[in-house]
């Protein structure tokens, strides 16, 4: 008994303190932060664990390597893709390591997220947005984006290859498709109860409105920001969803947690939910209403949409006397 809890207990590398005390630091973090109170507990001890094992010293001489597999394991632990360790010895702020610097700089090449604009047959717009940018950096693209597909009969908003991005454009693109003075189609909370609600946004570009079709595509590369666009407007039965099921990133980060040695770690500690269903997409991702290949996903919206444009115009047409 006394050896096998000896093995079980494994010394730390001489070159390991700060990786050691970084991961206990996570662990306690996780356990008071963590949004769901009894993931955070049992995912903690999980961490603590695997730490007396000595199972996280594996890149203790390269502190940036250390970070990514911290994120990694800690993701597979609460199965939550959010979550994220960073080096950024310089800052005690989130996202100041290279990664959002090169997505902020890469935003001019990749069309500020609006990536493609066609018209397609029967007066359909196909609109491609694979980024979610912070507002005022996406704001000029979007309206241009919007302003061209508003003269359309029907839209399909496609969002795959969309890893997510910033709340304050996701909210807008959302209420591009809702009524004024519509329900608040998200509603957060955190460990705490329930936090207050976002206000409906003044749009910068034209509303697209209710009445016209709108279809949504996603797949597994739909994460986050855009999960919450499709999934709300589905959920009050303004889009139909097609594709396959999204990524399954619900929940919202909090302000970064500093570690020993320049480490961060990032935590998720808000769930959004509907109103119209009581839940969200967290590991579930988005369900599509109709299932479709990725190569035959735009076909199967467009002819929806024609269908159901189709069964406007014949529902409009005044009977004729026999």
């Amino acid at each position: 008994m006394i050896s096998a809890l000896l093995l079980s207990m494994q010394p730390v590398p001489a070159d390991c303190a700060d990786e050691h005390a970084a991961i206990t630091e996570m662990a306690d973090a996780i356990d008071q932060k963590y949004v769901l109170a009894d993931v955070a507990t049992q995912s903690a001890a999980i961490v603590r664990g695997k730490l007396k094992q000595g199972a996280f010293f594996q890149h203790c001489s390269d502190t940036q390597t250390f970070a990514k597999d911290m994120t990694k394991q800690l993701r597979a632990i609460l199965n939550d893709g959010h979550i994220f360790v960073e080096y950024a010895p310089n800052s005690s702020e989130a996202g100041e390591d290279d990664w959002l610097e090169t997505w902020r700089d890469g935003a001019p090449g990749r069309g500020f997220g609006v990536k493609q604009v066609e018209r397609l047959k029967d007066n359909i717009s196909y609109l491609h947005l694979t980024d979610f940018y912070e507002f005022q950096t996406a704001n000029k693209a979007l309206t241009a984006a919007f302003e061209l597909v508003d003269s359309s009969d029907g839209l399909i908003l496609d969002l795959r290859q969309n890893p997510g991005g910033s709340p304050e454009t996701e909210w807008p693109v959302q209420w591009t498709f809702m009524a004024p003075g519509s329900t608040i189609p998200l509603h957060r909370e955190t460990r705490h109860g329930k936090k207050p609600d976002l206000k409906e946004p003044s749009l910068q570009w034209p509303r697209y409105g209710t009445e016209r079709p709108l279809a949504i595509i996603v797949d597994k590369t739909t994460f986050s920001a855009p999960e919450a666009v499709a999934y709300s407007l589905q959920a009050q039965g303004r889009a139909v969803v097609f594709g396959t099921p999204s990524g399954g990133g619900a929940h919202m980060l909090g302000d970064a947690v500093s570690l020993t040695g320049g480490w961060h770690i990032v935590i998720p500690e808000t769930r959004p939910y509907s109103p119209h269903t009581g839940g969200n997409w967290e590991g579930a991702g988005v369900i599509p209403d109709i299932e479709t290949s990725k190569e035959d996903a735009v076909e199967a919206a467009q002819k929806w949409i024609t269908s159901e444009l189709e069964s406007k115009r014949a529902a409009s047409k005044p009977e004729t006397a026999p």
